[in-house]
């Protein structure tokens, strides 16, 4: 516990961190009270969404057999590893198969395996980078934030914002030594630098590895939100794409995704959908599809007191709220033996001792169980209840109470002193006496102060004053004065009542639509005739070829105007063609195919053509056109905010997005 208490006080006196921490955390907080304020009946949906999480984890054998039955028919290759040992030898096994392999974009061999990979906290939960380079095989993080600390050989420091920790002096100078640029503290320019780099990985990988966010039991498919663009990148370009899921992130079907959808992205960083939700039922062609669901303990924790710690969607949120993690940040959050935790803050101080044991067992004394995290929880987990399990010894690893693990973290003077205050607060008479005793001493000790220090050796008197305690105790203060009601009042409890959904116009979706759109950096144009308003503007950006997808606009009419066009791969063109199958009114987002990354994705411009009548008002108005399908909702330019929270347009996909709306 000492050195554990010595990461704590590293961190409160690091000014530089503390700038860092204060920077992400009042932004991510503002930026979701924002997001959910477009949707009045959240608190609803957080029941529901906590019913579904609830119901899977409950029925989880069932739902897994159901996913995995239908993701096989789909033609996915499923594995099922126990622990990290299993997983780590399945994806070695699957990495050295593939070999001599040849991107069908740029035409070139690897000499050795090189991985693309996407975010990932189960990846970081079983050490899968150390593994494959140990085995010699090249892995590079493609997401910025997971980039910067990949490079620094650190972990991340949060679920969301893996850098959060760090300034924009510290990347500038990790670039201008790792990458050899000119030192700069731009970050459009640290961006533009990460992007390039990482485009040739992305074209080059022998196979990419991705996270899972949401596994769909009816469909077998798996579903990936990212805002650069990087996880549509390493599941489409490379030939082999390697999903890794914790067996617990299931969802019974597309509408309880749909669910989960609206509150993940307000909770995580406070947008109303990701940029990118990428939607994946099968392979592509020419490509082999591997899903690896990993136990790794879940199990364990499924059947234990902390069962509920497996409802997590992995948010970030109760990271954001918590009052300790704020002046900490994920780095403090370390093992007995010095380890950092893979799951920092409140809800990674219940699932680590939960998946490792423990060793992390102290972690859940870094929390002043003030229920911030709980308020803050999309799916309503009661993380103080879990914490107080963890303190009390309630350990997974056992499924029973060890009682040389109750108050587990705690010095055996802390213990001594709240079995004392235990024994006082459970006789009323003792714990009067006590409160006039701690009164007369606190005025004895501090007499011209409201606050007394509290000693050191506690843990909190490095940092923390503790209020003087009352010349008179609530009691004597309000006992006999009729201020109490001692009558406790049941209330009746109100159900909220349906928020009622008017009818929309095509007009009203099409105006909402083009609002939320521009909103977001993009730009929205009425037309009669796409082909026409597309050439006008590609002329007037001194374009002359495009990457069209098949069958959108006039071929012969761009030919006439001298606008050359290829349907073949080609990562050097500037500007890509799509055809939307959809458009969301509430979030402006558009709906395509997620192969056609090519016109979508890859060039910095990516035009898209959506017909006035196929804008739908919202997300599960548009569920049943992604059943079975590889698809794709695109929500704006990509962006990123992992350097300061600094929102940049442009990463790894698009800087602009460009949607021609037919009028029918």
């Amino acid at each position: 516990m000492t050195t554990f208490r010595a990461r704590i006080r590293e961190s409160i006196n690091n000014p530089t961190l503390q700038t860092a921490l204060d920077n992400n955390t009042e932004r991510r907080l503002k930026g979701k009270a924002a997001a959910f304020e477009s949707i009045p009946d959240w608190r609803e949906r957080r029941q529901r969404a906590r019913h579904i999480r609830a119901d899977a984890i409950g029925r989880l054998d069932e739902y897994l057999d159901q996913f995995s039955a239908n993701a096989q028919s789909n033609g996915i290759i499923v594995h099922k590893a126990k622990d990290a040992a299993e997983a780590i030898e399945i994806i070695l096994h699957i990495t050295k198969s593939t070999t001599n392999y040849q991107s069908p974009i740029t035409n070139r061999q690897s000499p050795i395996p090189l991985i693309a990979k996407s975010k990932s906290m189960v990846s970081e939960e079983i050490e899968l980078n150390r593994a494959l380079e140990k085995e010699g095989i090249r892995v590079v993080e493609t997401d910025l934030g997971e980039y910067i600390v990949q490079l620094r050989k650190e972990r991340p420091s949060h679920i969301i914002t893996p850098a959060a920790h760090l300034k924009k002096e510290q990347v500038a100078q990790l670039f201008h030594e790792k990458l050899g640029i000119p030192y700069t503290e731009d970050i459009p320019t640290l961006t533009a630098t990460a992007r390039k780099i990482l485009r040739e990985v992305f074209l080059t990988a022998d196979i990419g590895i991705s996270g899972v966010n949401f596994g769909v039991a009816e469909t077998g498919g798996v579903c990936i939100v990212t805002n650069e663009g990087n996880g549509r990148m390493v599941a489409t370009i490379p030939k082999t794409h390697i999903a890794l899921m914790g067996m617990e992130r299931l969802v019974p079907n597309l509408d309880d995704l749909a669910l989960m959808l609206s509150l993940l992205p307000r909770s995580a960083t406070g947008q109303k959908i990701t940029v990118y939700t990428q939607l994946i039922h099968k392979a592509l062609a020419n490509q082999t599809r591997h899903l690896v669901i990993l136990d790794n303990g879940r199990s364990r924790i499924r059947n234990s007191p902390l069962k509920e710690s497996l409802y997590c969607i992995r948010c970030g949120a109760c990271l954001n709220a918590c009052p300790v993690f704020r002046e900490l940040s994920g780095h403090a959050y370390i093992g007995r033996d010095l380890s950092i935790a893979p799951y920092p803050g409140p809800i990674g101080s219940v699932v680590s001792p939960g998946l490792f044991g423990e060793n992390y067992v102290q972690l859940a004394q870094a929390s002043s169980l003030c229920g911030a995290c709980k308020e803050a929880c999309p799916v309503d987990i009661d993380l103080p209840k879990l914490l107080t399990r963890v303190r009390a010894g309630q350990s997974p690893i056992t499924n029973r109470q060890l009682p040389t693990s109750e108050g587990a973290g705690l010095n055996w003077y802390t213990k001594f002193f709240l079995r004392m205050y235990a024994r006082l607060a459970t006789q009323p008479r003792l714990f009067a006496l006590s409160q006039k005793f701690a009164s007369l001493m606190s005025y004895l000790l501090s007499p011209r102060s409201e606050w007394m220090r509290l000693p050191a050796f506690t843990g909190w008197g490095y940092s923390k004053d503790l209020p003087r305690f009352a010349k008179k105790t609530f009691r004597e203060k309000y006992g006999k004065s009729g201020i109490v009601n001692r009558e406790i009042r049941r209330q009746s409890v109100i159900a909220e009542q349906p928020v009622n959904i008017s009818t929309f116009t095509p007009s009203d979706l099409i105006d909402q639509f083009a609002s939320e759109l521009t909103a977001l950096s993009g730009h929205v144009y009425q037309t009669d005739n796409p082909t026409d308003s597309i050439i006008e503007y590609l002329i007037s950006k001194n374009v002359h070829k495009i990457y069209l997808q098949k069958n959108v606009l006039d071929e012969d009419l761009l030919r006439q105007t001298n606008i050359h066009f290829t349907h073949e791969p080609d990562p050097t063109l500037a500007v890509g063609v799509t055809k939307a199958w959809a458009g969301l009114a509430d979030t402006g987002s558009v709906l395509e195919a997620d192969d056609e990354l090519l016109g979508s994705l890859l060039p910095e411009i990516h035009i898209a053509v959506l017909d006035s009548n196929n804008i739908v008002p919202s997300l599960p108005d548009a569920m049943e056109l992604v059943k079975g399908k590889n698809a794709v909702f695109i929500t704006g330019p990509s962006r990123t905010a992992d350097i300061e929270m600094t929102l940049t347009i442009g990463v790894h996909g698009p800087k602009e997005i460009h949607v021609f709306v037919r009028q029918n």
